[in-house]
């Protein structure tokens, strides 16, 4: 093993030691298979019924299922109780797994975690105490999902240590004072007093500051980093590497890499409309024309070049077991399940493909477009286009720009592939789902 892998490895193994990364850990594979139906679910909504999916536009969906409105309103009604809730279920997971290994009372410090982190995220506005308008809304709804996980992991985190100790202070202390043991009742509610008095005094603060809650102050701070990234190629390339960091922290979707509706799409497309190709479009150069068609397509982090990865080099069956089980939705550039599901997310072995492989299919893209070996795509195409078609129907279907596809897939295989192989020393131990 070359040197400098071996001391990843070494790292990797002492960070699963850390009790922190042990209750994350749980708390994705608690949270995986909820992530996992709701791709599904995503696939058929957005893919099948939505009329902008892309397998709607090409199977004419709408002309022969009977009865559309009503299957779009049944997986819409699936998909707002699962995705709504995931962040909540690894916030109990994280404070209960925590709250395990302290041996203090892990299902009431994983319900205190779970309100905790509810009470960050309730709409201080639609109580009329933040001043920033009225709305319907009790809570906000979009941190409840994928977006919150990483906010719902500090949480838990949180929580589960400062409620753990909390209690068997409490228990020492009543127990000098009062010479009897404090019930079980009394230690769990005076820790939750402290720990709801704590998360709503920073909930209603924030709400003063920003609307949103602390989770949208946090996505704010970060999306100034996308605002006029321009057109040069190494500052395309840094965004999009950004972007991907975040995302394995758990920050899903902070800077959004994806371009279909900015400005110079809109006037790439308004030149090959009247010029009849994207050849000589005015902005070739973008977030859009590398990132989407090049970087990221299946996902970020390029995930669909990890699941062949998997398939060629790991001998876990777990891991080759969630690449089965995650390849069509990751193929329609759903990733979250994969993220969760080896897990990707905070896994220091994966860290470095997940943002390599990016950037370098960035820097092929951005020779061969500027080169002019392929044309920029100029042409919106439906979020659920299956990833190595994104670019080939970008522009209006040239066959370079598939080709181009293709030679990002497999430099990004090749990419992950020594990574994969390295996860192969964990034995038998079963970290994925």
């Amino acid at each position: 093993m070359v040197g400098w892998l071996r001391e990843l490895w070494r790292l990797n193994q002492r960070v699963g030691q850390w009790r922190a990364m042990r209750a994350v850990r749980e708390a994705l594979r608690v949270a995986y298979p909820f992530i996992l139906v709701m791709a599904f679910v995503d696939v058929i909504g957005q893919g099948f019924l939505s009329k902008s999916g892309f397998f709607f536009q090409v199977y004419h969906v709408g002309s022969w299922l009977p009865g559309i409105d009503l299957w779009r309103q049944s997986l819409q009604a699936v998909s707002v109780v699962v995705n709504g809730l995931v962040a909540v279920m690894v916030a109990f997971t994280t404070g209960h797994y925590l709250a395990k290994i302290y041996r203090t009372e892990p299902l009431a410090v994983g319900m205190m975690s779970a309100l905790a982190f509810l009470t960050l995220n309730v709409n201080y506005d639609a109580l009329g105490q933040g001043g920033h308008g009225d709305t319907d809304a009790n809570f906000l709804e979009v941190n409840l999902g994928p977006q919150g996980i990483f906010l719902a992991i500090l949480v838990g985190l949180g929580v589960g240590w400062l409620a753990s100790h909390l209690m068997r202070w409490l228990a020492t202390w009543w127990l000098r004072r009062r010479q009897v043991t404090l019930s079980w009742t009394g230690r769990v509610a005076w820790t939750l007093t402290v720990v709801l008095g704590l998360t709503v005094a920073v909930g209603y603060g924030i709400s003063w500051l920003v609307d949103g809650g602390i989770n949208n102050l946090v996505y704010l701070a970060l999306q100034t980093l996308n605002t006029n990234v321009g057109h040069q190629g190494l500052r395309i390339l840094a965004v999009t590497a950004v972007s991907n960091c975040l995302w394995w922290l758990g920050l899903i979707g902070p800077i959004d890499v994806a371009g279909n509706s900015s400005v110079t799409s809109l006037q790439n497309l308004a030149y090959a409309v009247q010029h009849g190709s994207g050849w000589g479009a005015p902005y070739p150069v973008t977030l859009h024309t590398l990132s989407d068609a090049y970087a990221n397509f299946g996902g970020a982090g390029m995930t669909l070049a990890l699941l062949i990865a998997v398939w060629i080099g790991s001998r876990q069956a777990s891991y080759r077991r969630v690449a089965n089980q995650t390849f069509l939705p990751n193929l329609l550039n759903l990733n979250e399940p994969t993220l969760l599901g080896l897990p990707v997310l905070f896994n220091p072995i994966l860290f470095i493909p997940f943002v390599m492989a990016p950037a370098v299919n960035i820097a092929i893209a951005w020779v061969a477009i500027t080169w002019k070996l392929v044309p920029p795509i100029v042409y919106p195409v439906p979020r659920t286009t299956p990833g190595p078609l994104v670019a080939y129907l970008g522009t209006g279907g040239d066959w370079r720009a598939l080709l181009l596809s293709s030679v990002c897939l497999v430099v990004s295989v090749l990419i992950y592939l020594p990574f994969v192989r390295l996860l192969n020393d964990e034995g038998s131990v079963d970290h994925a789902a």
